[in-house]
C-alpha cells in the first residue's frame, strides 16, 4: 500500500533503519524536513509512509524521545500489518462489489440502449442504475470503514500488550 508517496520518496537522510519480516522502517526526523510545520502544527507527530515494498516513519524528535516505546521494531511491525491488513481489506471490497456492480451498470445500460423496446425506458434505466451504484458505493465504504476500525482496534490491543510488556 503506498501511503504519503510524495513524502515517501523525498525522505533519505534516516536517524534510524530498522529490519523486521523482511520490511524495512526508516525513522526520519520531522526536524529536519519542511513536513514540520504542516504535521506538528496539526498535532500529527509521526507519519508514516511507504512505496508498497518499505516504509518510513517520519516523526518529530521531541516527540519520539518521548514516546520512543511506542516505536520500536515489534509495534512498527503491528503497524506495518495493520497497513497491509487495511489494503487487502480495501482491495477485498473493490473486487467484490464495486467491480461487479460497474460491469452490471455497463451490461444494463448496453441493454437499455440496444433493445428496442427498452429504449423508451432508457433514461429511467440509467437513473436506475445510477442510484443502485450510488447506494452500493455507500454500502462498500461503510463497510471498508467498519473493517478497519476493527483492525485497528485489533492493532491497538497488540501494541498496548507489547508496550505493556516492555515497562
Amino acid at each position: 500500500m503506498k501511503l504519503q508517496y510524495g513524502i515517501f520518496k523525498s525522505l533519505n537522510n534516516p536517524i534510524e533503519v530498522q529490519e523486521s519480516e523482511s520490511k524495512t522502517v526508516e525513522i526520519h526526523s520531522m526536524n529536519q524536513t519542511s513536513y514540520l510545520a504542516k504535521f506538528a502544527g496539526k498535532g500529527q507527530f509521526a507519519v508514516w509512509t511507504s512505496d508498497s515494498k518499505s516504509y518510513k516513519l517520519l516523526i518529530e524528535d521531541g516527540y519520539y524521545k518521548a514516546m520512543r516505546d511506542l516505536y520500536g521494531k515489534r509495534v512498527n511491525q503491528v503497524w506495518i500489518n495493520f497497513y497491509e491488513r487495511a489494503d487487502k481489506i480495501r482491495f477485498g471490497l473493490m473486487y467484490k462489489m464495486v467491480f461487479p456492480m460497474i460491469g452490471l451498470a455497463m451490461i444494463l445500460a448496453l441493454i437499455f440502449s440496444s433493445v428496442e423496446s427498452l429504449q423508451q425506458y432508457q433514461s429511467y434505466g440509467l437513473i436506475g442504475i445510477l442510484a443502485i451504484v450510488l447506494i452500493t458505493n455507500m454500502v462498500q465504504t461503510s463497510l471498508m470503514r467498519k473493517k478497519i476500525e476493527a483492525a485497528r482496534t485489533e492493532s491497538i490491543k497488540s501494541i498496548k500488550l507489547i508496550v505493556g510488556e516492555a515497562k
